[in-house]
């Protein structure tokens, strides 16, 4: 019981160690040889500890005397976000000022020590619990912890793509934004490949190379799924076939795989339907339960973070950043866009939405806009209310306290319905025009799209995207790959719409520096392989 106690504790080799995980937790008790041995006696006492490791950190990573803004992934959700055009800041910054800025991407500067610390943390836990697993065994649990590792792993390196190299494609051809295939960065440097077979430091790996790894790690982690019958299990919690196929629909549509791309949304939209009704949609995004969640995390009074947490920084009926000073709104042109029966209008607090008439004190009308459900005036126009921790029907009721335990969605059905329209669009299907308008009706119920060209259409694809994952970090992925500029200027929005801060009113192309993350100060100084000519 010793050796298992020992391997509960950690399962981080130290032989294995490279100067990108060198915050990993190392408890070298074992040798190699012991931890093969023991992992084919019981896999479940030997990986369970790691596994668990991996979806803790993914809630709620942060290294060390970090900001309340950092807590794993929900946290690059809502700072990259802040790093687009659709969320604003009202002049209350807290600790986000410099990602809204786009002025955070220095070597020496938190969020790129961060966010590399994070994601190698799990490429290093993932490499051990392949190192230790014999390739060759077809035990089902074996190839469940082979599964999960390949598909945290896989996930990590699609991760690190979106932020330390301009994106495979920057643009796509027949788009508003265009350039394609012109503008391809697949052999720029990316960051260094480290799997269960590599020693010591490695250079960097082209981004091509990466995304080699990325479909090799997700593809295979989709066949032993599938071989395990656990395609989609009856928890959201668990890493399984379908969040690796919403992976690899992701980075398909990165590298324009619009084939391969409908084919794994589809194993989405075949076992997880979208939200339908108002209840669903406007819950506040806080309950795995709800029927569209591919992927999350059930948060609890012991895992809870209060402030440093997704709700704190997101929630307007919290006690925490959002409820207190920091408010989240949304760009007024993004908003004044939706239509007036477009359910989703109500996650924004506008005349629209939620404003009403009252008078001053002279007896002259005047226009008060609300948060939704209360009779609290709104903080500021374009206020957000689509995230409640604590869930709507509780704000109906009165009850405000319990935001901290809102849960933790990562991944929404809504997503692969939306890869696969947008794809079929750049096949030019006649598909894409039926199935955008099959699922609008779910949001605005006489939505009738006219298709003009195809470049409008794909735009309009877009736009209901980043209506419908407002704050969830999908804009700033699809900024990415799709080439669409942050553009905050009067000169674009006209000065009496334009309702961003006065610093953050201005323009910049995805090939330009602020979308560039530097290598970490702490990797250049310690990975051989890597000179400071080597740097972003």
């Amino acid at each position: 019981m010793k050796i298992i106690k020992y391997m509960m504790q950690v399962l981080v080799v130290g032989s294995l160690l490279t100067s990108c995980v060198e915050d990993a937790d190392v408890t070298a008790y074992l040798t190699e040889d012991q931890l093969s041995n023991v992992a084919q006696d019981d896999p479940d006492k030997t990986f369970s500890a790691a596994v668990a490791g991996m979806y803790s950190d993914m809630q709620k990573y942060y290294d060390t005397d970090m900001q309340h803004n950092y807590f794993g992934q929900k946290s690059f959700d809502y700072l990259t976000s802040l790093m687009g055009n659709d969320m604003i800041m009202t002049g209350r910054f807290g600790m986000s000022l410099y990602h809204y800025l786009l002025d955070y991407w220095q070597q020496n500067y938190t969020p790129t020590n961060n966010r590399w610390k994070e994601y190698y943390r799990v490429i290093a836990n993932a490499n051990n619990i392949l190192k230790l697993i014999d390739p060759s065994s077809e035990d089902p649990a074996n190839l469940k912890y082979r599964a999960i590792a390949l598909g945290f792993r896989g996930y990590a390196y699609l991760q690190l793509t979106y932020l330390y190299q301009h994106s495979y494609y920057t643009g796509a051809d027949g788009t508003k934004w265009g350039r394609g295939e012109k503008y391809d960065f697949s052999q720029s440097p990316c960051v260094p490949l480290i799997t269960e077979e590599t020693e010591g430091d490695q250079p960097r790996a082209t981004v091509a190379q990466i995304y080699e790894q990325i479909m090799s790690d997700l593809t295979t982690a989709f066949g032993f799924f599938k071989q395990l019958d656990m395609i989609h299990t009856s928890s959201p919690t668990d890493m399984d076939g379908c969040v690796v196929a919403m992976h690899l629909a992701r980075a398909n549509m990165v590298i324009h795989e619009w084939d391969k791309a409908i084919e794994y949304a589809q194993v989405v939209i075949d076992n997880i339907p979208m939200l339908t009704n108002e209840n669903q949609i406007l819950q506040g995004f806080s309950n795995i339960s709800l029927p569209d969640v591919v992927f999350g995390c059930d948060i609890t009074a012991d895992n809870s973070t209060i402030y440093a947490s997704y709700f704190s920084q997101m929630d307007a009926y919290s006690e925490g950043y959002a409820g207190i000073g920091v408010w989240r709104a949304a760009f007024k042109p993004f908003v004044d866009r939706i239509a007036d029966n477009d359910i989703r209008l109500q996650w924004f607090c506008c005349d629209r939405s939620t404003g009403v008439d009252t008078e001053d004190k002279d007896g002259k009308p005047i226009r008060v806009t609300l948060l939704r459900d209360t009779e609290t005036p709104a903080s500021v126009e374009y206020q957000a209310v689509k995230f409640i921790g604590t869930g709507r029907e509780n704000i109906q009721a009165g009850t405000f306290s319990g935001w901290e335990l809102g849960d933790y969605i990562y991944m929404r059905s809504e997503e692969a319905y939306l890869i696969k329209i947008e794809a079929l669009a750049h096949k030019n299907s006649p598909d894409a025009v039926t199935k955008l308008e099959n699922f609008m009706k779910t949001r605005q119920p006489d939505y009738d799209y006219t298709f003009t060209n195809k470049a409008d259409l794909i735009e309009e694809i877009i736009y209901q995207k980043r209506v419908e994952f407002w704050g969830e970090g999908l804009e700033y992925i699809d900024n990415r790959r799709l080439n669409i500029p942050v553009d905050r200027t009067d000169e674009t929005w006209g000065a009496e719409n334009n309702n961003h801060f006065s610093a953050a009113k201005f323009r910049y192309n995805q090939e330009e520096r602020p979308f560039l993350y530097q290598l970490p100060i702490s990797e250049i100084e310690n990975n051989s392989q890597i000179s400071p000519s080597d740097q972003n």
